[in-house]
């Protein structure tokens, strides 16, 4: 067994152990007999004269190369139960810094995963986890969407601005209502007695829907081409249409579908329900007036 000369002993830090001490003392006689050894060689190669000048840079170069694998395979047998402590300790520090930083890891893979797939961009209108709005803001960690201002039974409050993880994005899908353009196709539910004229209250709503399309028809027309040659797409639905709904035993329900412009659900759908009632109020005043 090898045994470092006092000099050495007396050099080292009280604070190392005896055996890095060992360690130390075998690396630096390794290193110094490995210097002489290559110095020797080298000499030997310069002095051969029966070699020609590339020969011997080949041979140079031979040397060099066995000399640093030599000296890489020296250190790690020397130093190898270090080595082998070190890696657990790593291993182990790595583990605890995966956990610790679990929710910030995937933050950053689905801030990865929404630039490598283009799900969207700041200023698109989309539908996340049952929440709808614009993107104002992105990040390597979140993304902030401002909550659309169309109010429901469900939520009064509008106009509220949320910030997401991007964690959420590797579990939850994204509707992109920009994607495809500035127009999306909405859905306006309205919902009548049974004992009502269902086919005129059809025709008042699809009326309704019709009126409310012609301001922005002509764009709506040149939009709907446009995709259709970038995209290939189907013909788009241009013309507001009504589906009938039977489900509740003492009710008829219409969904009316019809293209409106993005931003502008709320003020098209109340556009089209107020001239629903508006159409609809003599009826309804004479039904009642009958059934009295």
């Amino acid at each position: 067994m090898f045994f470092p000369p006092q000099w050495l002993n007396d050099l080292l830090p009280s604070a190392v152990d005896k055996p890095t001490q060992h360690d130390v003392a075998a690396t630096l006689i390794f290193m110094v007999l490995l210097v002489i050894a290559r110095a020797l060689v080298k000499r030997s190669v310069l002095r051969r004269s029966d070699l020609s000048v590339e020969v011997k840079r080949r041979w140079l170069v031979t040397l060099r190369n066995m000399w640093l694998l030599l000296f890489l395979a020296g250190l790690l047998f020397i130093w190898g139960r270090e080595l082998q402590t070190l890696a657990v300790s790593l291993v182990a520090i790595a583990a605890a810094l995966v956990l610790a930083t679990k929710e910030m890891i995937m933050c950053l893979m689905g801030s990865i995963y929404r630039t490598s797939t283009h799900a969207f961009s700041v200023g698109d209108r989309i539908e996340f986890n049952k929440l709808k709005g614009q993107v104002v803001d992105t990040n390597v960690l979140s993304f902030t969407v401002a909550e659309s201002s169309y109010a429901s039974a469900q939520q009064g409050t509008v106009g509220r601005v949320v910030t997401i993880p991007n964690s959420l994005l590797l579990a939850n899908p994204v509707f992109n209502e920009t994607r495809l353009g500035q127009f999306v196709m909405h859905t306006v539910h309205v919902r009548i007695a049974r004992y009502d004229d269902w086919q005129a209250a059809e025709s008042v709503l699809l009326a309704a829907g019709q009126q409310a399309i012609v301001s922005y028809e002509r764009e709506l027309a040149l939009h709907a081409q446009e995709q259709q040659n970038m995209q290939v797409l189907n013909a788009l639905v241009l013309e507001p249409r009504v589906r009938i709904d039977l489900e509740e035993l003492d009710s008829i329900a219409f969904q009316l579908q019809l293209p409106v412009p993005l931003g502008q659900r709320a003020k098209v759908e109340q556009a089209v329900l107020r001239e629903f009632l508006r159409q609809r109020s003599p009826v309804l005043a004479e039904a009642a007036q009958h059934s009295q």
